[in-house]
């Protein structure tokens, strides 16, 4: 049965207004009008949850015809997508590709999009939201580090600030999709939060303990233990530091900026980036 939530709004009036059969029916259909929207809206609600759920794919649009072909089909499910997306104030970026690849990454978006909302603003909730827009592997997630984590008198004595390290892998080999990722931390970034991104070496992070779980206190320390978390703290607040102030994005040659012909081609003027100008005023 279609809808056997929906109640007629004449039905929700108080007793009185049915005391009157004549007066009632003609408020019940001027309602009725109403009604006929909203129960448009719910039948569209059940059909979303069709549309999103594991069998999504297995669904045909009541509204197409079935010889409507695939691309009618998928344009189908796009507009679907976006007026759900439009209720959360989400536009899907135009790098999400509009074919069965995009509809996917749009249909997990949509059915995580209340918990997303929910931890917004919260680390975990930043780099799920990172990781989900930029469809990134477990293995190539992000590392968020708040500066306040590792107090210090370097760059980490600045309130509010934090360094958002994300592995230079393909994904984020060209300038565009490192301009994205800029543009992503300025838009879903807690505003009171300066946050920079930095493009690291995925190798960098293989063997830096710094990185790992936070010395913990046992229970019921004595006197030592205190004093060894004392020292691994102050430890881990210097190697922050550290790392904070040494590591830089990494660019590889094919995304950097080069002028006319590259030095790696053949041309011998052109000695931008290794350290040499040329010196012959006819070159």
């Amino acid at each position: 049965m279609r809808s056997p939530d929906h109640t007629r709004l004449s039905a929700q009036l108080p007793a009185i207004y049915q005391e009157n059969a004549v007066s009632f029916a003609q408020v019940d259909a001027y309602l009725g009008l109403v009604d006929e929207l909203s129960h448009a809206v719910v039948e569209r609600l059940e059909d979303l949850l069709m549309g999103l759920g594991p069998d999504a794919v297995l669904r045909w649009p009541a509204e197409l015809p079935f010889d409507a072909g695939a691309d009618a089909l998928l344009a189908s499910y796009l507009a679907a997508y976006d007026d759900v997306a439009a209720w959360a104030g989400f536009v899907f970026p135009s790098s999400w590709a509009r074919d069965e690849a995009g509809l996917t990454r749009r249909r997990e978006f949509l059915a995580r999009c209340a918990r997303l909302w929910r931890r917004r603003g919260t680390p975990r909730g930043f780099l799920s939201w990172f990781g989900l827009y930029f469809g990134l592997q477990p293995s190539d997630a992000p590392y968020l580090l708040e500066h306040f984590t590792a107090p210090g008198p370097g760059l980490t004595g600045l309130p509010y600030t934090a360094t958002l390290f994300v592995p230079s892998t393909s994904g984020f080999g060209a300038w565009t999709r490192r301009a994205e990722a800029d543009e992503f931390v300025r838009r879903y970034a807690p505003a009171h939060v300066r946050m920079r991104v930095c493009f690291t070496d995925p190798g960098v992070f293989e063997d830096l303990a710094v990185l790992g779980s936070a010395p913990v206190l046992p229970e019921n320390p004595g006197e030592t233990d205190v004093e060894v978390y004392a020292t691994a703290v102050e430890q881990q607040q210097r190697d922050l530091n550290a790392l904070l102030c040494s590591v830089v994005s990494v660019v590889s040659h094919e995304s950097g900026v080069h002028i006319h012909e590259c030095i790696n081609e053949g041309r011998s003027t052109d000695r931008i980036g290794v350290g040499l100008l040329p010196t012959d005023p006819e070159e």
